[in-house]
């Protein structure tokens, strides 16, 4: 399911209408919006990369295994894909 981050800041954009053509085209290919193609694009070129919500609830709760030495550790890469498998 695709959420709306309602955290987002509206602005506008000088582009040059040849850049503007090339884009619209680019984001037609991959049948996205304009503003979702540069978006990304503009994740990409600084790296900005924020975790989504479930992501976000998951590295908490590996943080506090690990404070409380619950974290469990894997010897092999078997072992974690068998785990990961069996939905544990």
């Amino acid at each position: 399911m695709n959420t709306i981050n309602i955290n987002k800041k509206s602005t506008s954009l000088r582009l040059n209408s040849g850049l503007y053509s090339h884009i619209e085209k680019l984001a037609k290919k991959q049948n996205r919006s304009i503003n979702n193609y540069i978006e990304t694009l503009l994740f990409d070129a600084v790296g900005y990369h924020e975790p989504n919500a479930k992501t976000k609830k998951a590295i908490e709760e590996a943080r506090a295994e690990k404070k409380a030495g619950t974290l469990k550790k894997y010897s092999s890469a078997d072992d974690l894909f068998e785990d990961l498998e069996n939905g544990i």
